[in-house]
Formats: C-alpha cells, structure tokens, sequence
C-alpha cells in the first residue's frame, strides 16, 4: 500500500478504501468481529446511515468478504502503516503550527515541556516504523496501535481546539483509532498487552 504523506487531512476514508483495494482486490476486508469499516462509497451507501461517521461506515460484512487469516493480517498490517502515516503527518503539522505561534516573544517550540513530547512521538514513530511485522500476533499489532493512538493524542492536546478544525488532524486520527478498534483489537485469551 502507498501513502502518501503530504496528502490531506480528511482524506483517511478515501486511504481506508485503497487500503482494502491493496489487500483484497474487488473485495472488503471484513474485521474478526464480523464488521466492515469503509467509505459509503465503497460500501455503496448513500451517506444517511446512522452509522455514518466522518466519511466512514460500519456494516456487518458483505457476503464475498475477505476474511482469512492471511489478508486480515496484511490488512492489519496495513492499518497500523496508515495509522503511523496519519501521526506523522500530524506531528508535521504540530511542529509548524507550534513554530509558528509565540508566547512572550519566543516561539512556543523552545518550551522543554513542548520539546520533550514532540521527541516522545517521534520516538514512538520511528520504533512503529522499525518493529517487524513477520510473525506479529493481534495482541501486538493491539499494543502497536495503542502507542500510536496516544502519540496522536498527545499531539491533540499539543494543538489544542485547533486540532478539531475541518482542515484539523483530528478526524483522521480519530478515525485510524476507531478503525484500529473494530480490526485489531485482540480476542480475550490472544494474550496480555
């Protein structure tokens, strides 16, 4: 799957369906759970369900989706890249936002507090990128997800009501979270995380 990180916010429902085209070509990846999580679009929807929420829908799974163990665990593993592409773009996006505003004459990014948690979710980034996805159980691409889902909402808090904006990060982070939620959150006895 090819992301692109210089795309936009906003765009997460539209990198969800390519993400499912990638792994499971004229098909729907359907979660453990029996779900699928896609654009209305892709599901052919018209948008009005209930369970439309920012450009994203949750159905039981079509009749004719994927659901072996190998395509969920390429998707999974596909959903975790995308997720570290959404922090990444996010963090990009702090650090300018942040540079750019000041506070008793000195940019914000000279606060050691601003810097320390900036650093944490880089580190968090580059170990996401690093660790191997060979042998990954749900239990751990669960606890991938999880350090990734706080790295993006510490950079929420970072950004403050700006984050919520419709140009803002914050719906494609909430999105990668929920959709991490529904596909890779482990079954009771996969393990401790």
């Amino acid at each position: 799957m090819t992301t692109d990180a210089s795309a936009t916010f906003g765009d997460y429902p539209a990198l969800l369906d390519a993400l499912h085209a990638d792994v499971a070509p004229g098909r729907l990846v359907a979660s453990p759970s029996g779900r699928v999580l896609a654009s209305a679009q892709a599901l052919g929807e018209d948008g009005t369900r209930r369970s439309t929420r920012f450009g994203l829908v949750c159905v039981p799974a079509p009749g004719g989706s994927a659901r072996d163990d190998v395509t969920a665990g390429r998707f999974a593993e596909g959903l975790l890249t995308l997720q570290r592409t959404v922090v990444h773009r996010t963090l990009t996006h702090t650090i300018a936002r942040l540079g750019e505003r000041t506070s008793e004459g000195t940019s914000l990014l000279t606060r050691p507090q601003l810097q320390a948690d900036l650093a944490d979710v880089a580190m968090e980034l580059r170990e996401a990128a690093v660790e191997p996805a060979e042998e990954t159980g749900r239990d751990l691409r669960w606890a991938r997800h999880m350090r990734l889902t706080r790295a993006g909402r510490v950079l929420l808090r970072l950004l403050g009501g700006s984050s919520m904006l419709a140009e803002g990060p914050g719906i494609d982070l909430y999105l990668a979270e929920v959709t991490g939620n529904v596909y890779l959150q482990p079954e009771e006895g996969d393990g401790d995380v």
